[in-house]
């Protein structure tokens, strides 16, 4: 993690934007590797370990590997005059956030699919490449970009060639720690930090993002709407919110049964399934966010899984261009694709 990440963010806990951090061992490059974040008005701490930020309260900490810190640099801490015991409540009911940081856990290990198999499939590659083409185009050096539910990296890998900062968000620790080793043994240009935090309560303060990159992940929180508001405060005015969700498409039937005979994937979707434009209108209401939306994807899963990736690509890239010129299958592609713009402060 780089240290100058902190100065984004803010405590979960109380919402202080106060935070402070240490290191406990010197490393040979800019990151932190081993420390702790603290909160300087309540005086609540995050671990930092092999580069993470564990930036998590009430049930939602890994309290295993929270007791394990504490026995491995509890003397760190205290020379910092942190309390070893100090623990947070939650401030609210915490079930839903639990059930995705299980599943998404489970998802970083198990035998039926990992996370990056279920991402490298040529659907998911083509998909990506379709989203990803015209939003890299609009992203400028320096900027800096929040990517939440980074998973194990799936969309920050899309944009690590670039020359921008990226701060990767998951609730998944176990996921998290897969975006930091890829990050380490790979070829970047991009400065890139990684945080396990809760979407739904995003610890970032006001006005600190360029880009705020939310692909498929809006369908799995408790609250989209809460999340969308979230967006609205932390993006800078000029800023772009580029995202993609399930769509609330005329075909959705069709593809839940073949999604139940035919399974391509494990699904732990939140109260929301479905993103339609207006219930995405709905969330930036009160927002200056000027958002503009269209569909992709016209084809199921299950058939383009059956060709290469450039096949896919070239099918899936045919088929949206046809499927947006006829009016009844324009807002009916099975993907949301969310392009939201702050405007300039005149």
């Amino acid at each position: 993690m780089y240290p100058e990440t902190v100065r984004l963010l803010n405590c979960p806990a109380c919402e202080s934007a106060k935070l402070s951090y240490g290191a406990f061992a010197e490393s040979d490059t800019e990151e932190l590797i081993h420390g702790v974040v603290w909160c300087i008005d309540c005086r609540t701490w995050y671990p930092v370990e092999d580069g993470l930020l564990e930036l998590l309260t009430g049930t939602l900490v890994y309290k295993d590997e929270r007791e394990r810190f504490v026995k491995r640099y509890g003397s760190d801490l205290r020379t910092f005059g942190l309390d070893t015991n100090l623990s947070s409540v939650d401030i609210h009911d915490m079930t839903l956030e639990l059930q995705q940081q299980s599943h998404s856990d489970w998802y970083a290990h198990n035998e039926r699919q990992s996370y990056s198999d279920y991402a490298n499939t040529p659907f998911w590659l083509a998909v990506d490449r379709l989203a990803f083409e015209p939003w890299r185009d609009e992203i400028q050096e320096d900027g800096w970009l929040l990517d939440v539910g980074c998973a194990q990296g799936r969309s920050t890998f899309k944009l690590i060639d670039l020359d921008i900062n990226i701060l990767g968000v998951d609730i998944s620790k176990h996921l998290v720690r897969q975006a930091v080793h890829r990050y380490r043994h790979s070829d970047h240009m991009a400065r890139a930090s990684f945080v396990v935090a809760d979407a739904n309560r995003l610890p970032l303060n006001n006005d600190t993002m360029d880009y705020i990159l939310i692909y498929g992940v809006l369908h799995h929180l408790p609250d989209p709407q809460r999340t969308c508001k979230e967006i609205g405060r932390i993006l800078r005015p000029g800023g772009i919110y580029f995202g993609s969700e399930n769509n609330t498409t005329a075909f959705r039937k069709a593809f839940d049964i073949l999604q139940s005979t035919c399974p391509m994937w494990s699904e732990e979707a939140g109260p929301q399934p479905l993103i339609s434009k207006e219930y995405l209108s709905g969330g930036f209401e009160g927002t200056q966010i000027e958002l503009r939306t269209y569909t992709s994807v016209y084809l199921p899963p299950q058939l383009i899984n059956l060709v290469s990736q450039n096949t896919a690509y070239r099918l899936l890239r045919f088929f949206d261009r046809l499927g947006r010129a006829i009016p009844f299958l324009k807002s009916n592609g099975g993907l949301l694709l969310i392009h939201g713009k702050n405007p300039e402060v005149t």
